[in-house]
C-alpha cells in the first residue's frame, strides 16, 4: 500500500511539473520576443532586396540571419545602485542593448519599436544604470503583460503614462519646475499652490493641519483604502472605475476629477458610529480644476515618493528663487493670501467660500422641513459653506480681523446647520504663529481692500 502510494505521489509529482513546464512555455513574452526577431529579420532582408553595394546587402542578409538565430529567453536589467532587477527588456526587446546597440529599430509599434526619446532621455540615463520601471513605474520583475503593467490587484504601482510619467523626473529633479519634458508637474505645483492645497493640506510637516499631510501620500498603501470607496469613483467619461485602475493614482486624481464627499460619504447619520461623520470636507474642484489640471496635481504629488530609495547623487538640486518683489502692499498681501493655501477654503482670491458640510450656507430650508428624510437631510447640510469674504471682511475693524486670523475658529465654534449632525470638517487654523509682522499687515490691507462697502444707518 505504501509503495503504491509514493508511485502515486511521485506521479503526479512529475505532472505537476510537466504541467509547470507547459504553463511557463505558453507565456506570452516567448510569442512576442519571437515576434520581434521574425520582423526585424524581415526588415534587415527588405533592405538587403534594396541594398544597390553587394557589401551592403551582404551585411544585412548576414544581420537577418543573425536575429532568426537570436534565443528566445528571459532578458534583465540588473541596476545595482537602485536595487532593481527589470525584465522589461523581455518584450521591449528593441531596448535590450546587447541585442540592439543602436536602440533604434524599424518598427512603429509597441513593444517592438525602440525608446522614442534616445536623445533627451536615454542619453542621460543609460538602461544599464537606471533600467526601466524607476521612472515608468510597474513590476520589473514580471514576465506577462497585464503583470509587468502593474495590472494585477496587489501591485500598487500601475504603468505610468502620460502626464503621470513626469512624476519621476520630480524624484531626482529638484530643478523640475524649468526642467523640459516635466511640464506637467511644473503645472502640478502650480496649481497645488494656485488653489490654496497647502491651506489644508501639508507636505512634509510644511502646511495645513487641517487635513491628511501628502508628503507621502505617493507611498499610501492600497489596503488603508478601502475597494467601497474605489467603487464609487467615475472616470472622466462617467463610468464606473474599471477594478483595474483601482490603484493610488486613480484615488488620488479622484479628489479633483469627482466630487470628493460622493465616494468618501463617511457617516453623517451616525449610522454605524456612536458620533456622527462628515463626508470629506475636500471641496468639489471638478469645475474650477480640468481634467488637464487634475492629471499635473496628480503627477505633482506622485513624484514625492519616498519609497525608491534613490541615492542622492542620483538628485539634481534646483536653485534657490528669489523673494519677488511688489509694488504695494495690497499685492504683497494677496501673494501672502496664495502662499497659505487660504483659497483652499475661501475660493480663489477669497471670491466665494467653499462647501462646509453641515456648517450654515445660503438657501438652506427649515431644519424641521427635511429632518425626518435622511436624503434630504444631507442634501442641506451639504448647502453649508465656508464665509465668503468679501460680505463678511467690512463687519470687522483691522484689529478685529488681525485677532480673528491670529485666534482661528476651531470647528467646535462653527455654527451647524443641524445640531445633531457631525462637525463641519473645514475650520480655520490659528494663524499666529506663521503670519505675522508684515505679511499679517499687508493681507490684512488687501483683505480689507476687497470687502464690500457696508450700509451705514
Amino acid at each position: 500500500m505504501h509503495r503504491k502510494l509514493f508511485v502515486a505521489f511521485n506521479v503526479l509529482l512529475v505532472a505537476a511539473f510537466v504541467w509547470s513546464l507547459a504553463v511557463d512555455y505558453k507565456k506570452d513574452w516567448r510569442d512576442i520576443q519571437a515576434e520581434y526577431f521574425k520582423k526585424t529579420a524581415a526588415a534587415y532582408a527588405e533592405k538587403a532586396k534594396s541594398a544597390k553595394d553587394p557589401k551592403e546587402a551582404e551585411t544585412f542578409n548576414q544581420l537577418s540571419k543573425a536575429a532568426l538565430r537570436e534565443p528566445i529567453m528571459i532578458r534583465q536589467i540588473i541596476a545595482k545602485d537602485l536595487n532593481r532587477i527589470d525584465r522589461c527588456i523581455t518584450c521591449h526587446v528593441g531596448m535590450d542593448e546587447f541585442v540592439n546597440p543602436t536602440l533604434t529599430t524599424p518598427h512603429k509599434e509597441h513593444p517592438f519599436t525602440g525608446h522614442p526619446k534616445l536623445g533627451e532621455i536615454v542619453k542621460n540615463h543609460t538602461f544599464q544604470k537606471y533600467g526601466c520601471s524607476v521612472c515608468h513605474a510597474g513590476q520589473g520583475l514580471a514576465t506577462s503583460v497585464e503583470a509587468a503593467h502593474g495590472k494585477t490587484e496587489n501591485w500598487e504601482k500601475p504603468l505610468a503614462k502620460g502626464a503621470l510619467l513626469q512624476a519621476s523626473c520630480a524624484k531626482c529633479h529638484m530643478n523640475f519646475q524649468s526642467l523640459k519634458g516635466a511640464e506637467m508637474v511644473a503645472k502640478g505645483r502650480d496649481l497645488f499652490e494656485k488653489h490654496g492645497c497647502i491651506g489644508c493640506h501639508s507636505l512634509h510637516g510644511v502646511g495645513g493641519a487641517v487635513s491628511v499631510d501628502l508628503g507621502n501620500i505617493a507611498d499610501k498603501p492600497l489596503e488603508r483604502i478601502a475597494p467601497f470607496n474605489l467603487s464609487l469613483i467615475k472616470t472622466k467619461d462617467g463610468k464606473p472605475l474599471p477594478k483595474d485602475d483601482w490603484k493610488l493614482p486613480a484615488w488620488i486624481e479622484a479628489h479633483l476629477t469627482n466630487v470628493p464627499m460622493s465616494f468618501i460619504p463617511n457617516d453623517p447619520h451616525a449610522q454605524y458610529n456612536k458620533e456622527p461623520i462628515a463626508p470629506s470636507g475636500m471641496p468639489d474642484f471638478t469645475q474650477e480644476i480640468k481634467h488637464e489640471g487634475a492629471d499635473a496635481i496628480t503627477a505633482y504629488l506622485l513624484s514625492m515618493s519616498e519609497e525608491e530609495n534613490i541615492p542622492h547623487k542620483y538628485h539634481v538640486i534646483r536653485e534657490a528663487k528669489p523673494e519677488p518683489k511688489f509694488a504695494s502692499a495690497g499685492d504683497h498681501g494677496k501673494f501672502v493670501f496664495k502662499k497659505y493655501g487660504c483659497a483652499a477654503c475661501h475660493g480663489l482670491e477669497g471670491v466665494a467660500g467653499r462647501r462646509n458640510y453641515n456648517a450654515m450656507g445660503a438657501g438652506q430650508p427649515a431644519l424641521d422641513d427635511v429632518k425626518a428624510d435622511k436624503a434630504k437631510l444631507h442634501e442641506a447640510m451639504a448647502m453649508g459653506r465656508e464665509p465668503t469674504l468679501p460680505d463678511v471682511l467690512g463687519t470687522y475693524t483691522r484689529e478685529e480681523l488681525k485677532k480673528k486670523i491670529q485666534d482661528g475658529v476651531p470647528g467646535s465654534q462653527i455654527a451647524k446647520y443641524n445640531p445633531d449632525g457631525p462637525t463641519p470638517p473645514l475650520y480655520m487654523p490659528a494663524w499666529k504663529d506663521r503670519i505675522k509682522g508684515q505679511e499679517l499687515e499687508d493681507l490684512i490691507t488687501w483683505l480689507l481692500s476687497i470687502a464690500k462697502k457696508q450700509e451705514s444707518w
